[in-house]
């Protein structure tokens, strides 16, 4: 039998063109490759043989090729064995695609010119205008908007009034069909139809929302339209934003994971009514939720209450949602943090998917600490997490340490992160050395204080709530270390670091009284020689007689009566006075102006001197931002907050037998006469005095000299008619003319 190469071969000697290659066999057993029909006879494949055929099949010829020949593929009219090209000589020659179709919106496109002839532009820029004109005018809508437009370049200038009487000729060149929903995604319609929201009546007002509506979950995602959402929440009636809310019923999930419409959904739940809020998350449950809400689930645990087997796979919906936002980087929003921490509590028994779930979000906890359940599901998700994903957690916040500290939620998510750490070397270096720099930032800070006082006094009762104290000690079960080691061994490593930065700038730690209380609390807590640089530093600011400190904190101040809540219309309308008195000062002050050049003009006419040429007019420079008005600056020692914060301070005093005290400080300092002498006039400063005596013998001793040893002094605590002075004066025994 001769082989199949053999015949090859033979025929590559006979026709001079290689033949293609012998069909392989198929060695599945089944049916053979690419679905070709054959019969198999033997022990291998044969040629495609024709039914009932006997001998080897034909090979497919084309017509007029040679004898085993292949014949490429001819076309009609393009010559033997040659490709047609494609010719765009006209509509003659090819089809009507590109040059037959007179209603092309692309045809008259400029053209590049020849080779060697020279560009005129200006016929190049006027033949793309022409182009685009004709491009917008082929829009059904094009002479609607035009329209709408011209009207509109009135209506936003800030000197045009009636302007709810424009919004009305706008709204009924729009309002033909469908055209408001057309045009309300486009750049330049979109914001026609933000000023009509703005400037429109209530009545009208509503009119346009109500066309709005339906295209709701449209607009949201869209780059444009999304601002007249946005109008509608600031002006609309509280009708309208019910309405605009439950227009995203069913879409909730979609619009979360959107980049555009998901700060507008956080908004809108921000505003929404608790009921709306809840139906909102269910749409997170499952698609269940999702078509019908249940006003009997109000949280996830909820909804498998009752069926206890639904509950796998009810989380399982929420965590592919969640996971499907989370992969958007879209979790910085309240609707997600509620949802995240709904998830993480129902989560708390499955502790294999509890772990799976708080490793997934370990990267995105600085983006869930703006929110109160945000900052919960973020303690949840460090307390559960193994060390490592702690470590990854502690490095993902690093660079936004200050702004945690600082923010109202964030900070209780480092407090609670500093009081369950066991590694406090790691602590001090990840955390305390991030933040010492911005110290000062810190302590000036209502929410940076609070961390500042919880590394100094962790758990005291003065400081703390103590349901705070309850809410951050929960995380205690989650470390080995005892919680007075841990926390001795946090202060010993940060006490040296925050005494220097008091000696480094002592007067700022006293600036006010909320400053005053941290440093009360920092200076009870320090010892041994960082308490004496301290107390030393600090004593000598408290005894300058022209010792200051800001009003902000002094005491009550004077507040603004809460004003009445106004409508829409009243604030636009006191914003629209506003501009024009704004306008009309402009106005009357370029006036003066062009009066005093042409006076000088005239002046210099009737001199008979050479008419100088007026120099360009300088454009006018954008008004500085005036600074904010100094707070007003006390006598620090006759501020009630400031002298509880001294007294405070000399309580502690008691404890230090034998050390040296900051009463014993502050009476070295004070005393020069003008210094002791002033003090004794002011009736705070007479208690402040009192009790210092109080705590020490000693002290009394030496004051009781002091005062007694200058006549001035003398006369000037027993004239006081104050209760500090008459008890100073009680205290020292000065009564018997001592």
């Amino acid at each position: 039998m001769v082989s199949s190469e053999a015949k090859r071969t033979a025929q590559v000697a006979k026709t001079g063109t290689k033949p293609p290659p012998a069909f392989k066999p198929n060695k599945s057993h089944g049916k053979p490759a690419n679905g070709q029909k054959f019969k198999s006879a033997g022990g291998g494949a044969k040629r495609f043989d024709k039914p009932g055929g006997a001998g080897p099949g034909k090979r497919f010829d084309k017509t007029g090729g040679g004898a085993g020949g292949f014949k490429k593929f001819d076309k009609p009219g393009g010559g033997a064995g040659g490709f047609k090209k494609f010719d765009k000589s006209g509509p003659a020659a090819g089809g009507k695609k590109f040059g037959g179709n007179n209603n092309n919106k692309f045809a008259g496109k400029p053209q590049a010119p020849a080779e060697g002839e020279k560009q005129d532009w200006a016929k190049f820029k006027q033949e793309k205008k022409d182009l685009k004109l004709k491009r917008k005018s082929t829009r059904d809508t094009y002479e609607i908007t035009k329209e709408a437009k011209q009207i509109y370049e009135k209506l936003r200038c800030r000197r045009t009034e009636n302007k709810d009487k424009l919004v009305e000729q706008i709204y009924k060149v729009l309002n033909v069909g469908d055209t408001i929903s057309k045009v309300v995604k486009a750049h330049d319609t979109a914001r026609v139809l933000q000023c009509m929201l703005k400037y429109a009546s209530p009545a009208l007002r509503a009119e346009i929302s109500e066309q709005l509506l339906p295209f709701t979950v449209d607009m949201c995602q869209s780059k444009y339209a999304q601002f007249c959402v946005q109008r509608m929440l600031k002006y609309g009636a509280p009708a309208t934003k019910t309405k605009l809310v439950d227009s995203l019923m069913g879409h909730v999930v979609r619009l979360a994971g959107h980049s555009i419409a998901s700060s507008l959904l956080d908004t809108m739940y921000q505003s929404a009514t608790p009921q709306q809020r809840i139906h909102m998350r269910q749409e997170f449950y499952g698609d269940l939720y999702r078509k019908a809400k249940d006003s009997s689930v109000k949280t996830l645990s909820d909804t498998f209450k009752e069926t206890t087997n639904m509950k796998a796979s009810i989380l399982g919906s929420v965590k592919a949602n969640l996971d499907h936002v989370a992969n958007k980087q879209l979790v910085d929003s309240s609707l997600v943090h509620a949802v995240m921490l709904e998830y993480l509590r129902a989560c708390d028994e499955d502790e294999e998917k509890l772990e799976e779930t708080v490793t997934a979000f370990a990267a995105l906890v600085p983006h869930m600490l703006s929110t109160k359940e945000g900052s919960e599901a973020g303690v949840i998700c460090f307390y559960k997490s193994t060390p490592k994903n702690r470590r990854a957690i502690i490095k993902n916040i690093k660079e936004h340490l200050l702004k945690i500290a600082t923010h109202e939620h964030g900070h209780v998510f480092l407090i609670s992160l500093l009081n369950a750490l066991d590694d406090t070397k790691a602590t001090k270096k990840a955390i305390y050395d991030h933040l010492h720099g911005d110290l000062k930032t810190l302590v000036g800070n209502q929410y940076g204080r609070r961390v500042v006082q919880w590394l100094v006094a962790p758990g005291d009762t003065t400081c703390f709530h103590p349901k705070f104290i309850r809410l951050v000690d929960e995380g205690l079960a989650y470390g080995k270390k005892e919680k007075e080691l841990r926390r001795k061994e946090i202060f010993e490593q940060i006490e040296a670091p925050i005494a220097e930065n008091i000696v480094e700038d002592p007067a700022f730690w006293l600036s006010n009284s909320h400053i005053g209380l941290v440093t009360a609390d920092v200076l009870n807590h320090l010892q041994g020689e960082s308490y004496e640089k301290a107390a030393t530093a600090l004593a000598k600011v408290i005894a300058q007689p022209e010792w200051r400190i800001t009003a902000d904190a002094a005491g009550p101040q004077p507040q603004d009566k809460k004003k009445a809540h106004n409508d829409v219309e009243a604030i636009i309308a006191e914003a629209t006075k506003q501009r024009k008195k704004l306008l009309q000062n402009d106005i009357s002050s370029s006036e003066e102006e062009d009066e005093s050049e042409d006076d000088g003009e005239e002046e210099q006419e009737e001199d008979g001197a050479p008419k100088v040429k007026k120099a360009k007019k300088e454009p006018k420079k954008a008004k500085e931002e005036e600074p904010a008005e100094a707070a007003p600056l006390v006598s620090g020692i006759e501020e009630a907050g400031m002298h509880i914060v001294l007294k405070k301070i000399l309580k502690n005093d008691v404890k230090r037998e034998g050390d040296i005290t900051f009463g014993q400080q502050l009476l070295q300092n004070l005393a020069a006469d003008v210094d002791l002498n002033s003090w004794l006039s002011v009736n705070r400063a007479c208690f402040v005095l009192v009790k210092v005596v109080e705590n020490s013998p000693s002290l009394l001793k030496s004051c009781k000299d002091t005062i007694s040893s200058e006549e001035i002094l003398s006369q000037t605590l027993l004239s006081q008619k104050t209760p500090g002075a008459k008890m100073l004066t009680t205290k020292l025994g000065l009564n018997s003319g001592e």
